[in-house]
């Protein structure tokens, strides 16, 4: 995913790709899956495709690690926090802003189904607006338009917090380094609506770039990734240990594993995480109502992870590519 240029290459981690890859396909085959109404009614499938939903945790450990990465090769200091800001709202955004486009329209056009079930799920202008900086979980009144969005805020949220506390938990001074970490591990007893919950996840990342840049050594790192590992195992689920478990001990033990097929589906992962509803999703729920042969069933749920691979595609090369590209240009003053 990182421009091929000879600094960024030596500082590119290959598992990302394949850690992102698995994370999108996981949460992509959750959907078709365990959400379509009535389609798929095997108890053993749908136990094991339930569990695909925990991709988001393997996607916070990700940017747990690879926002703190990206801060310490680019010699980032507090003063470049505006600039981190801007960089982020440009990489991400362009796409997020089609995706919704998208969604809205889709809110319109299922009113023209043979299958609608007279649900109007239309937005409201206000429910629109509030999307745009991910202000929906500060209303108690208002949902998502789609359900994905909601990991959008919590990483929007981790951007903002960690631009601030990267100077803090990336400190030389051991006591300064305790007191990120005791401020990021009070987080467990907040709603689950804002990021302090998920820092659990998010503090393996951190953990492991702290370790992987010689910051901290062995120990500190075990102290930490446990004390983490507690929260999870008593504020949250097994599901949330154990995907979180696999992403950081695949970052630290297989750091340069290179796969074709999972590089090409985690440079698109972003594109799949927002479009698998839009696109895959979509065709699934329309035709799962003729479909009952579960061979043509399973037919049916690859020709849906074409569609969206298609779409995914489509969508980064012609809308998250140039935002990239046009992120990697903003350069942090020295």
């Amino acid at each position: 995913m990182e421009i091929k240029d000879n600094s960024l290459v030596q500082k590119h981690v290959p598992i990302l790709d394949a850690l992102r890859a698995i994370a999108a396909l996981s949460v992509c085959f959750f959907h078709f899956i365990c959400t379509v109404t009535g389609f798929i009614s095997s108890k053993p499938i749908l136990d094991i495709f339930s569990h695909g939903h925990y991709g988001v945790q393997m996607f916070f450990v990700i940017s747990g690690f690879v926002i703190p990465w990206s801060l310490y090769h680019s010699s980032y200091k507090l003063k470049n926090y505006f600039t981190f800001a801007v960089k982020r709202i440009i990489r991400l955004e362009p796409l997020y802003i089609v995706s919704l486009a998208l969604a809205i329209t889709h809110t319109y056009l299922r009113a023209m189904s043979p299958h609608y079930n007279g649900l109007d799920i239309t937005p409201s202008i206000k429910q629109i607006l509030l999307h745009i900086g991910y202000l929906i979980p500060f209303f108690s009144d208002q949902t998502w338009i789609r359900p994905v969005y909601w990991t959008l805020a919590i990483e929007f949220q981790y951007y903002l917090a960690i631009g601030l506390m990267f100077p803090l938990i990336a400190n030389k001074k051991i006591a300064l380094r305790i007191t990120s970490y005791v401020v990021l591990l009070s987080g467990a007893f907040f709603t689950s609506k804002f990021l302090p919950y998920f820092l659990p996840s998010f503090i393996f990342g951190i953990a492991l770039c702290l370790y992987k840049t010689k910051m901290i050594g062995w120990i500190e790192l075990s102290l930490l990734t446990l004390a983490a590992a507690i929260e999870m195992l008593v504020f949250h689920t097994f599901g949330t240990f154990a995907f979180s478990s696999f992403a950081f001990l695949a970052i630290l033990f297989f750091t340069n594993y290179k796969n074709k097929i999972l590089t090409f589906f985690g440079n698109i992962s972003y594109s799949i995480y927002l479009f698998h509803s839009l696109t895959g999703l979509v065709f699934l729920n329309y035709i799962s109502h003729s479909v009952v042969n579960p061979f043509y069933k399973f037919i049916m749920i690859i020709v849906a992870l074409g569609i969206t691979t298609l779409c995914s595609y489509l969508a980064y090369r012609f809308v998250e590519l140039p935002s990239k590209l046009l992120s990697s240009k903003i350069k942090f003053k020295k």
